[in-house]
């Protein structure tokens, strides 16, 4: 298992994606990806998102690289930031890590979120040292939950009302779908 992730690291996904850590160049198109309700929605991502928030998650993803904790990539097509990828968390001990994107609205529907997530839990799984992959997704969102299927992912329950939608001033709970991943079970 590795204990750092190296902050160098580029990963090459189907379609000429490219996953790297973000860089000071990446800010203004991150935070403008950002402002899509969806991923506001959706993720952990605050509301509204500024420019401070994507300068905070450049920096944050270095450093939590350097100590093993996360890998935050963003994910390039032809030279332009189309979304993000990633294992937002990394238990060490336990060697397990979670995965998690999104993906810039103009960018859906083209399998970005399938082909970077396969990239990483291949780094993951066969490079990291990583034994056990989870990946959440709100009930009520089709495309996330595709995804999961899509990559071999196993639906292992529900967990109810375990989230908080975002980007609302009157923010409802929504059920998670919790999916895991083992070596061998990549699609």
């Amino acid at each position: 298992m590795l204990t750092r992730f190296p902050t160098d690291l580029e990963l090459r996904a189907e379609g000429g994606l490219l996953l790297r850590l973000p860089t000071d160049v990446d800010v203004d198109a991150i935070a403008g990806a950002c402002q899509d309700p969806d991923i506001a929605r959706f993720t952990r991502v605050p509301s509204p998102y500024t420019v401070d928030d994507a300068r905070w998650f450049v920096r944050m993803a270095t450093d939590e690289a350097t100590a093993g904790a996360s890998l935050n990539l963003v994910v390039v097509e032809g030279g332009r930031l189309v979304g993000a990828c990633g294992l937002p968390r990394v238990d060490q001990r336990d060697r397990s890590g979670e995965v998690g994107y999104w993906v810039a609205a103009g960018a859906r529907g083209r399998g970005v979120a399938t082909r970077a997530a396969r990239a990483v839990c291949r780094w993951a799984l066969e490079d990291a040292g990583i034994e056990r992959l989870v990946l959440e997704a709100a009930t009520i969102n089709p495309g996330s939950n595709g995804v999961a299927r899509a990559l071999g992912f196993t639906r292992e329950g529900t967990l109810r009302q375990a989230a908080v939608e975002g980007g609302t001033d009157d923010p409802g709970r929504f059920d998670m779908n919790v999916w895991g991943l083992l070596p061998g079970e990549l699609t």
